[in-house]
């Protein structure tokens, strides 16, 4: 007998959902939600040989890239919780799971916002549906600010310079650029010392060669 396959997760947006939903999120809480999660979604890019290299110099902070990955778990995860007030999966412990890639593809894959969008030609709902798409859509561009103004601030070159001169302005840093520089200077010395001792070499020889036309 073939084994029962996993209950598929089915997600239906109802009339009855759509009344309980929250047609508006209050300004401050907006705001304070996406100043929680703009960090999240941000991460510093991958160091290539070259920096490394470059770093041996002045060790700038890493650029910093948007994490298109986190910001999608956040947004499906503040959509449902915020608006449609549902009730994320919990373990077996009654506490709710962390918001995973899994959970999220259960409830996408029902594609809730095309759900609200049908909905628009319902009598009953749809005037609080348009408020629920526009409010949702107005939270996520506050995120995308939000999230903008963050890795425009890290990634400021005069601000990175500054982080950069921080790090290497550090007692074991001066150190070792002192151990560098000390090095550096010894190399250059030696360089000097064997230009002037060719030169005297090449003076020498070319004394000799005019002494010798004139004794011939």
């Amino acid at each position: 007998m073939a084994q029962d396959k996993k209950k598929k997760f089915n997600f239906i947006i109802t009339e009855e959902m759509v009344s309980r939903a929250e047609s508006y999120m209050p300004l401050a809480r907006k705001v304070a939600l996406a100043k929680t999660v703009a960090p999240d979604c941000i991460y510093t890019a991958e160091i290539t040989t070259q920096t490394l290299e470059a770093n041996k110099v002045l060790a700038l902070p890493q650029i910093c890239l948007e994490n298109i990955l986190t910001k999608q778990l956040y947004l499906m995860q503040i959509f449902l919780t915020e608006y449609l007030h549902i009730e994320l999966p919990k373990g077996e412990d009654g506490k709710e799971l962390e918001f995973s890639t899994e959970i999220y593809d259960n409830f996408a894959r029902n594609h809730p916002l095309n759900q609200l969008e049908r909905l628009k030609t319902n009598p009953v709902v749809k005037d609080k549906v348009f408020d629920i798409i526009a409010d949702y859509k107005e939270f996520k561009k506050l995120l995308d600010i939000e999230i903008y103004n963050l890795r425009l601030a890290r990634n400021d070159a005069w601000e990175r310079a500054l982080a950069g001169i921080g790090v290497i302005t550090t007692p074991e840093a001066i150190q070792k650029m002192q151990a560098e520089l000390e090095k550096l200077n010894a190399t250059i010395a030696k360089g000097k010392a064997t230009a002037a001792k060719a030169k005297k070499a090449a003076n020498t020889r070319a004394l000799k060669n005019e002494v010798a036309k004139e004794q011939k």
